[in-house]
């Protein structure tokens, strides 16, 4: 068995640091309760952009718009260079976990939507960036690479993740199943409506433990100064999100969660031997991928 936590918070938004101080206290709860890979939502670390939805500004990059994004900026983690990711290096290390969870990662001008993995030595496995930001995303995060689409061992299982709506990419998916994969992570900025279905679906297609894990749009608002952040306003008044972590084994059977409306963790131990028998009916990347047929010109 390898127990798999999924922490569902909330960021300090728009605080790298203190969200990662906040993050640090749920991941060390996770462990001492046995958790070998730990997971967090989608950009957690500063915070996931809300105000793109939110806003009346949405269609215009106007010095509203602009403003935030340098705010956002500058809370976004440069991987080889942030102390953040030293620490989160540190702590995997001591610890001896896996850490994959969601930053928002900067390079030169640009932002990513960065899936993080970390070994439970210490080391960064790999960095996902989201292949495609979906709608208004795009105006705060640049398109993603294929470097990330992999997956990663722990112990005799391979894991691998995506972001949010990616999970719906047939190709991406087939990525990951062609390299194993047993365990599927995915993180989402926080909402059942998000989790509900495809969480079961990808479960079931890949014969996969599946596991997603949200964030909770932020309510406080208090510690950022408008004449950085001119959405505080709009932000205080109109938006909350409700998580919806959930697990699901190779069956389709939801094994933890749904969490919402609350911070907390959500467990699942995963034997890996559930998804090889489910396989013997359906392994979309064995016996029944076909390949002699789709890899063919039709």
């Amino acid at each position: 068995m390898l127990r798999v936590a999924g922490i569902q918070i909330s960021s300090v938004f728009l605080d790298a640091k203190k969200t990662w101080e906040k993050l640090e206290i749920y991941i060390r709860e996770a462990q001492s309760e046995g958790a070998e890979l730990i997971t967090w939502g989608e950009t957690l670390i500063p915070g996931y952009p809300w105000w793109i939805w939110a806003s009346d500004e949405v269609f215009l990059i106007g010095t509203k718009q602009k403003t935030a994004y340098a705010k956002y900026w500058q809370e976004a983690l440069e991987l080889d260079q942030s102390e953040i990711v030293e620490e989160m290096k540190t702590l995997a290390k001591e610890l001896g976990i896996m850490l994959m969870g969601g930053v928002a990662e900067k390079e030169g001008g640009s932002i990513y939507c960065t899936l993080l993995t970390i070994s439970n030595e210490g080391k960064v496995l790999g960095r996902h960036r989201k292949i495609k930001p979906t709608y208004y995303e795009r105006l705060v995060w640049a398109d993603g690479d294929s470097k990330g689409l992999k997956t990663h061992p722990i112990r005799d299982v391979r894991v691998g993740g995506l972001n949010c709506w990616e999970n719906w990419l047939p190709l991406a998916r087939a990525a990951l199943h062609l390299q194993r994969e047993i365990i599927h992570v995915a993180v989402w900025p926080g909402s059942l409506s998000l989790t509900k279905d495809i969480t079961r679906f990808i479960a079931l297609e890949g014969r996969s433990w599946v596991i997603s894990t949200s964030g909770l749009g932020p309510t406080d608002y208090a510690h950022l100064d408008v004449d950085e952040f001119p959405f505080k306003e709009v932000m205080e008044s109109t938006w909350r999100e409700d998580g919806g972590s959930m697990a699901v084994d190779p069956t389709g059977e939801i094994v933890a969660g749904p969490l919402v409306d609350e911070e907390g963790i959500i467990y699942v131990d995963v034997d890996p031997m559930v998804a090889i028998q489910e396989r013997q009916r359906l392994d979309i990347s064995g016996h029944y991928s076909r390949f002699d047929i789709f890899n063919k010109p039709i």
